[in-house]
């Protein structure tokens, strides 16, 4: 009964593993699709695929607005790859592009760029990365400061590498990181595993 239990795991980490694999080939293809389809623009703009939205919902913390928590956001702040609710990102808007920068999932474009910041961004990672700097009061002044500024560029700097080759996921972006990246990467292939296997 043990074995017949641990061959019915294998397969299904198999088959959980197969269908991330797949997810995340389908968002490379579009991405790349995108960057190519119009080479004459450096930032063209498209509708967000389905398979990138499909990804960007499924990460930790993005089932729920970064700031307010209210469910299921759908608006972005491309500037700290981080889903919103209406209401937050109304907010955001008015703390001016050079701080947030707002679109909507559903009815906005978006550049490739754009979305690889939402795609290695997430809730979870913002409201971790708050967290650390003690910027946990949700008010409109933890924007301002300069640790908001250096996750922006830090987001901008790592998304410009990534930029230059195909996507091939969190884990693999980054791998060349000392940190350890291995439990917030399990916990996205759960969720990818939820989003799409079942």
């Amino acid at each position: 009964m043990a074995n017949h239990l641990t061959t019915k795991a294998l397969t299904l980490n198999n088959d959980h593993q197969k269908c991330i694999s797949a997810l995340l080939k389908d968002v490379s293809a579009d991405l790349e699709k995108m960057k190519t389809k119009d080479c004459s623009k450096d930032n063209s703009l498209h509708r967000l695929p389905s398979t990138c939205f499909e990804l960007i919902r499924s990460l930790p913390g993005n089932k729920s607005c970064v700031d307010c928590k209210a469910k299921n956001p759908d608006w972005a702040s491309v500037s700290y790859g981080a889903l919103l609710c209406m209401n937050c990102a109304a907010k955001h808007r008015s703390l001016g592009v050079n701080y947030s920068k707002v679109r909507s999932l559903t009815m906005d474009h978006w550049s490739a760029q754009q979305i690889l910041k939402m795609l290695e961004g997430g809730n979870q990672q913002l409201r971790m990365f708050f967290e650390r700097h003690e910027l946990m009061e949700n008010n409109a002044n933890r924007y301002f400061t300069k640790a908001a500024r250096f996750y922006r560029r830090g987001m901008d700097q790592h998304v410009e590498k990534l930029a230059k080759r195909p996507y091939e996921g969190r884990k693999a972006s980054r791998s060349g990181y000392s940190c350890s990246s291995n439990d917030r990467q399990q916990k996205q292939e759960q969720s990818i595993s939820t989003l799409c296997c079942t």
